[in-house]
């Protein structure tokens, strides 16, 4: 038999494919642990790849031990499997080579493999320590910059343009550029800002837009009592490019660290700049943990490598940190420096939106959409998606194409949270929820996901699940944490909690108006809820002057309708009601405010409710000439509710019902639920109890969660309680009478001494009703 062969079956025989497998799934895990500690304790890179030699050099040991600890073929007869002519027993070998394979058996034990492997991984270990000790203590060439005392830490550097060789001024640029975003990164430096550069050319009466080159840096750095200088060349090398960087004392001109990196063609260009800067950090002193866990900026189209920085610190003061102002800041920087940069403005509009700036988020996608054609496929789709959400309002298409682009790139994040938005305003809402969750799977950092995530499972009553959300929410110190807390308590009807929650956010949060306006809006619409009418207006009254106080005219003037609405409730009459209204817009007329962002369809809703009704008109009549009508969708709800409080102040019961009805299909922005207590009064007022009772139990069905829901309970809750309990008796239906005579009597325990009247009524009426009466 061949030497192959028999080697064949001797791998077979002693079973070594079983211990080759275990092997190679051991050093897979060995090796993905020694890659995340790498990683997680800013090891040096070469660490992984020693890991590797050594497994390699470990699997022959291994594979030699399992072959001689299997042992010979039975001595005591031959081997079966094998041809006549090819059996060997151990009685045939020479006493030496007995001797010899005793020798190498008592070498090749399991024991002194797995010493020798542990005494590898010590090495690298031991290695790899001492490499960070000398580097720390800033010995010999291990050590850096800054333990060897020539930088100081945050000591500042001045970056000067790198020089072209290569007759290639854009990529020259690009450099410095990239240059500019790493350095700016680091915890060690500081680089100085070129406004600061332009203010010291000033001085020197030069040109402040002068080229930046190195004899000109070092100039601007000792004259500023800088440190020292980071500037390098671009050189053409054939079809590459080959770069170096320096970083020079400002005041000697001595070289403390160079570098070289190469790149065989344009391709290779960011690799090759990405390498040289995170070399220099290494060399400075910087953390191999920093300089790994610096966030790639976004993949998006635009010119300006500066506007590309902007944007995505801008993306992510939004999507992780929750901060929209400092978000919208960055983001209105980065389209100052490209005037066509298409995502920044579609990232802006989605901020717009939010913020309900309607003019603003009209103009933003539609800059975005204006630009299209400049993109990527990928931009193109989520530029056409946000146009078809915001502007056009047609989120059936926007559901089409965001579909579209999702097929070509599955995992893109925002591509996935405007098909969410899209499935939320076509009420689509389980297929929201499921895209939302596959968003938190792809980036769980996005702190706005998870509060998309919670309020869809609140509004459909997934307490449960929407308590787990909340969970982790506050695991990973999620900024919306709190807000989501009280908007599940509101929902769960624990009115004690959320009040809790909220007070802690306003007396957290006192430097920020938009969160004080929040929050007492909240505190505001849990007190009207519970009865506590004074304690709504006072927080009301604050949610009106903090409103003003961040420059949201429109919101500001939407409060004070609700401030008025509830005054109106308190029994004052007409007179305080419409007083607050007309003092709100004394101080911010319509005239003043962009025509998609006036309240029309709020304030002619108020003149209804009050009586005015030719002012209730005027409003709706000039909202109808102001606006163009392909952008009326958006204010298209509140319009028709309007309109149905007109007719139902005139009696035309009939209208009213259509308007409310109209309003109810289209009232997914804002205020979902808004139109069915109106329509409920409109059917029981034109004798239509049934249809009546219908109405007021889809609005009790609803889980209340948001401003404007909030706002719709609080408003009409404690009234579709006591309306239906009287509906019900009125059908002799005592089981459910009781039960919303209970339902209000629970609510309003504790209520304001002139609501306490219809509690005690409701009390009467339960006990009226219940049988051992």
């Amino acid at each position: 038999m061949s030497g192959l062969k028999r080697l064949i079956a001797e791998i077979h025989r002693r079973s070594l494919w079983q211990v080759l497998g275990i092997y190679l799934v051991g050093a897979w895990i060995g090796y993905e642990i020694i890659q995340a500690l790498t990683e997680g304790l800013g090891l040096p890179d070469w660490v992984p790849g020693f890991a590797v030699v050594i497994f390699i050099i470990g699997l022959p040991i291994v594979l030699a031990t399992a072959l001689v600890q299997e042992g010979a073929p039975v001595p005591s007869h031959k081997d079966s499997t094998l041809p006549p002519d090819d059996q060997v027993t151990l009685e045939a070998r020479s006493p030496d080579a007995r001797a010899r394979f005793r020798r190498l058996r008592q070498l090749l034990t399991w024991r002194n493999a797995i010493l020798a492997g542990l005494a590898m991984l010590a090495l690298l270990a031991v290695s790899a320590t001492g490499y960070m000790g000398l580097r720390a203590a800033g010995v010999g060439p291990f050590g850096t910059l800054l333990t060897k005392g020539v930088l100081e830490e945050r000591d500042r550097i001045v970056l000067a343009e790198f020089e072209d060789h290569a007759g290639d001024s854009l990529t020259a640029r690009a450099l410095t550029e990239a240059f500019r975003t790493d350095l700016a990164q680091s915890r060690l430096i500081t680089l100085v800002a070129p406004s600061y550069v332009a203010q010291v050319l000033a001085r020197m009466e030069r040109d402040p837009g002068s080229a930046l080159d190195m004899a000109l840096a070092r100039e601007v750095a000792i004259r500023a009592g800088l440190t020292a200088v980071v500037g390098g060349e671009i050189i053409s090398a054939g079809t590459g490019y080959v770069f170096t960087a320096q970083l020079v004392s400002a005041e000697s001109g001595d070289v403390l660290a160079a570098y070289r990196e190469t790149a065989d063609d344009s391709t290779a260009i960011l690799r090759a700049i990405d390498q040289l800067s995170k070399q220099l950090r290494q060399r400075i002193g910087e953390s191999l943990r920093t300089i790994r866990g610096n966030r790639p900026l976004d993949q998006v189209t635009t010119g300006s490598l500066e506007a590309l920085r902007k944007y995505s610190q801008g993306v992510r003061a939004i999507d992780v940190e929750a901060d929209f102002a400092k978000g919208v800041g960055l983001l209105r920087e980065a389209v100052a420096l490209d005037t066509a940069f298409a995502m920044a403005y579609l990232r802006l509009g989605h901020v717009y939106f939010l913020a309900e700036n309607r003019t603003r988020t009209v103009e933003a996608f539609t800059r975005a959409y204006r630009h299209r054609g400049r993109l990527t496929d990928r931009e193109r789709y989520i530029t056409i998606v946000g146009y078809y959400i915001a502007v056009t309002g047609e989120h059936g298409r926007a559901i089409t194409v965001a579909r579209t682009l999702l097929d070509a790139y599955p995992d893109d994040v925002f591509g996935l949270f405007l098909l969410g938005a899209s499935y939320t305003l076509a009420q689509q809402f389980e297929r929201a929820e499921e895209v939302a969750r596959r968003e938190i799977e792809l980036d769980s950092t996005n702190a706005l996901t998870y509060w998309v995530l919670l309020n869809l499972q609140v509004s459909r009553g997934e307490f449960q699940e929407a308590r787990a959300t909340l969970e982790r929410m506050v695991e990973n110190h999620n900024p919306y944490s709190l807000r989501a807390a009280s908007w599940l308590a509101i929902a769960r009807e624990d009115y004690e909690g959320a009040v809790a929650h909220l007070q802690s956010m306003k007396e957290s949060q006192t430097e920020s108006p938009y969160s004080q306006a929040w929050t007492s809006s909240h505190l505001a619409g849990v007190a009207q809820l519970r009865g506590k009418l004074a304690e709504s207006e006072r927080e009301f009254g604050e949610a009106v002057a903090a409103w003003d106080a961040a420059g949201s005219a429109r919101r500001y003037l939407r409060y004070a309708v609700r401030l008025a609405l509830l005054r109106l409730q308190l029994g004052d009459g007409v007179g305080r009601g419409l007083q607050t209204v007309e003092d709100a817009l004394e101080r911010h007329p319509l005239a003043t405010i962009p025509v998609l962002d006036r309240p029309y369809p709020e304030l002619a809703e108020f003149y209804a409710i009050a009586g005015r009704l030719d002012q209730a008109r005027a409003l709706v009549a000039e909202h109808d000439a102001a606006i163009d009508p392909t952008l009326r969708w958006f204010s298209q709800p509140g319009r028709h509710r309007a309109e149905g409080y007109i007719a139902l102040a005139e009696g035309d019961y009939g209208e009213a019902i259509a308007e409310f009805r109209l309003s109810d299909d289209r009232s997914i922005l804002y205020c979902r639920w808004c139109a069915l207590p109106p329509l409920a009064d409109a059917y029981d007022l034109a004798g239509e109890p049934d249809s009546a009772v219908a109405a007021y139990e889809r609005f009790l069905g609803e889980a209340v969660v948001g401003i404007d829901e909030l706002h719709a309970a609080s408003r009409y809750l404690p009234s579709a309680y006591e309306r239906l309990g009287a509906l019900y008796e009125q059908r002799g239906d005592s089981a459910k009478a009781i039960r919303y005579y209970g339902k209000l009597v629970g609510l309003w325990k504790d209520a304001d001494p002139e609501l306490q009247a219809r509690v005690e009524a409701a009390r009467r009426a339960i006990e009226a009703l219940s049988p051992d009466t």
